[in-house]
């Protein structure tokens, strides 16, 4: 072209500005683009001067691209108009088509769009009209009625295009509108999937041309370029096109039309520049409403696909789960509600929540509900009653449900069987029950006449004075010691309910002052906080410290370590084991995985293979030990949550590990 181009951009986006003058005047010699931020600015400088294009932005300060293509075409009904946008949508592009748009491009669209947008403007500036001596446009003779006749009729196929339930459906609406609407006989919609293009309708017009449609694959045709480049072809005379699918096909002129990524529309005809620029208007029209059925199809089937996977994932739940409304009837179930409670899915339909459960129950379940609404959660337990007059006991979880606009629309709910927890905290009331009164004939009836018996040995001492009573009072002493023990270990099991914040240290130091550590030095190593229960814990620190202390140091009284016959001795002379003292520690355990503290000593340590055995009930090194002290240990560990294992210390004796704690 060997006439300037004068262009006019308008849009607000100075980096849109910046692009589409660059690709149009930097990569095409003669092009010169003036630029307007405003649809009154553009408008003014139309009155201004003469413009071979108008390129528009969709979103302008003051109105739509829309809007300003409406008020152009008044004044300019053939001066090209290019609407550039990637804010648009296929209602955006229909409504653009009806206006009168020449080219409507997405500026999301390609690899290249500022690139494809410098080539449509050079593109319609030659197709255009011719311009008089003054530079302005000369109206085409246009039989605006009938186009006005078309687009109506075209509107009224888009509600026929609302109403197909598949894509045959569609296909075939689209080539009866192209035949009968647009007086376009030859023509044929095929259909995308995976790497093909396969005919699914067509007219007879074409089967009489060319029988049945080929079937196109990548690089194979004209018909495949429009598609993969999402971009409408218009070829006048085809006969020397050399990507042409048939070199013998008699069909001149041909209009490809994408639909999106469902596939094409392809028109022809025998003549040569068959078509003229409102035909091509006309039909991209088409295919927009086509494609925007196509696009409903797919959301609606990937919807239907989602809910069936959500329902099978949801029927596979042991729990009950349920939506419902404001006013508590049911909008949503899964198949478990009906197996659990009898009633059939259209009485659940026709069933409010709280129609569930027995009357004097019913309150509870409606002030669940106004918490759930109102403060987003909420957990009940209540008995459910089914069709058969059974009541099962059920805890619900019930979580507020809000809409696109953040209004409440109800809640959803998951309801558990609870039947096997109820019967199990049965059972643990009986037996705490059991336990209560095994304590108490322990705490008073068994220790009421050791007393009277720990007495009488006093008085019987002052009369006489035998070796006999010594062993006696020995005796008596065990049974007071099984007896605390005893006491200690059914009560270290009970539930720990009055957790509180302790210092670690504070504790240690005090369960040292009760053990008889003459021959044993204590190092803290931590001042950590644990979260506990403070009387266990005193428990469980005592049992520990007690023995290290006891077993990691010599028996004097014995003459020989009574821990060595069961792998916890020292070697040397008695009197080196005698002086020796016993060194116990107590820190922190801070690995990254595990948070607790520990209690070691240095003394002979516990062989691997015993190391678990320790934690047996009646499992003792010692002749005074009655075999509870670790299993205490371990049992008021388990009643915190804690783990409690034995390993060897730096020093080789034992360390006992408490971990599962918080992290500090």
């Amino acid at each position: 072209m060997t006439d300037r181009i004068r262009v006019l951009h308008v849009d607000d986006n100075p980096t849109v500005v910046d692009a589409v003058e660059t690709a149009l005047e930097r990569e095409h010699d003669g092009v010169t683009v003036e630029t307007a931020s405003s649809v009154t600015d553009g408008t003014e400088r139309l009155d201004g001067g003469s413009f071979d294009c108008v390129v528009s932005g969709y979103d302008l300060p003051e109105r739509t691209g829309i809007g300003f293509l409406e008020a152009v075409r008044e004044r300019y009904p053939d001066l090209p108009f290019v609407l550039f946008t990637d804010e648009g949508s296929e209602a955006v592009a229909s409504k653009a088509i009806s206006a009168g748009v020449t080219e409507y491009l997405r500026a999301d669209g390609g690899s290249e769009p500022y690139a494809h947008l410098a080539d449509t403007v050079l593109h319609v500036v030659e197709q255009g009209p011719e311009r008089d001596e003054r530079g302005r446009f000369e109206s085409e003779a246009r039989d605006d009625t009938q186009r006005e006749r078309a687009i109506e009729e075209l509107h009224t196929t888009a509600r026929a295009f609302m109403r197909a339930t598949s894509e045959d459906a569609i296909a075939q609406i689209t080539v009866d509108a192209a035949r009968d609407i647009l007086d376009m006989p030859s023509n044929a919609v095929h259909f995308a999937d995976g790497d093909e293009l396969y005919p699914v309708a067509w007219t007879e017009q074409v089967e009489q041309l060319i029988g049945t449609p080929p079937v196109f694959t990548p690089g194979n045709g004209l018909a495949w370029q429009a598609f993969d480049t999402g971009e409408t072809q218009v070829h006048d005379d085809i006969s020397s096109n050399p990507d042409r699918y048939n070199s013998e096909t008699d069909i001149r002129s041909e209009i490809l039309l994408p639909l999106g990524d469902h596939g094409v529309l392809l028109i022809g005809s025998c003549a040569a520049n068959a078509f003229d620029g409102t035909d091509v208007t006309l039909a991209q029209t088409l295919t927009v409403h086509a494609t925007t059925a196509l696009d409903r199809l797919d959301r609606e089937r990937q919807l239907r696909e989602e809910r069936e996977f959500i329902d099978q994932a949801l029927d596979t739940l042991d729990d009950l789960f349920y939506v419902i409304n404001t006013d508590g009837s049911f909008r949503r179930w899964n198949k478990r509600l009906p197996e659990v409670t009898g009633y059939s899915d259209a009485e659940i339909s026709e069933l409010e929540v709280c129609e569930f459960f027995p009357a004097d129950e019913r309150e509870t379940i409606h002030e669940a509900i106004r918490q759930a609404l109102n403060q987003g959660r909420t957990t009940v337990e209540a008995k459910l009653r089914t069709a058969d007059g059974e009541f099962v006991p059920y805890e619900f979880t019930g979580t507020r449900l809000t809409d696109t606009d953040g209004e409440i629309a109800g809640a959803v709910g998951i309801g558990r069987d609870i039947s096997q927890r109820k019967a199990y905290e049965q059972r643990l009331e009986r037996q705490n029950e059991r336990l209560d009164e095994f304590t108490s004939i322990v705490s008073h009836d068994l220790r009421n006449p050791l007393t009277v018996a720990e007495g009488n040995l006093d008085l019987a001492k002052t009369e006489c004075d035998s070796d006999y009573l010594d062993e006696v009072a020995r005796a008596h002493e065990r049974m007071r010691t099984l007896i605390d023990d005893l006491l200690a270990f059914a009560r270290a099991g009970e539930t720990v309910i009055d957790i509180e914040s302790v210092g670690l240290a504070d504790i240690v130091q005090e369960c040292w002052q009760t053990v008889e550590a003459d021959l044993a030095t204590l190092v803290v190593e931590t001042d950590r906080q644990v979260q506990a229960d403070p009387a266990k814990l005193r428990r469980l620190l005592a049992n520990l410290l007690r023995n290290a202390v006891e077993h990691g140091s010599t028996n004097s009284r014995s003459g020989t370590d009574d821990s060595v016959e069961h792998g916890r001795g020292r070697t040397g002379s008695d009197d080196e084991q005698d002086t020796e003292k016993t060194t116990v520690s107590v820190g922190a355990v801070e690995d990254a995985d595990r948070h607790g503290f520990y209690v070691a000593d240095d003394g002979p340590g516990i062989p691997p293979d015993d190391r678990e055995r320790v934690f047996e009930e009646g499992y003792s090194t010692g002749e005074d030990g009655t075999g509870f002290g670790l299993k205490i240990v371990r049992r008021i560990a388990d009643a915190h949550g804690w783990t409690v294992t034995v390993t060897e210390s730096e020093s080789g004796g034992a360390r006992f590990e408490v971990t599962g704690l918080e992290p500090a």
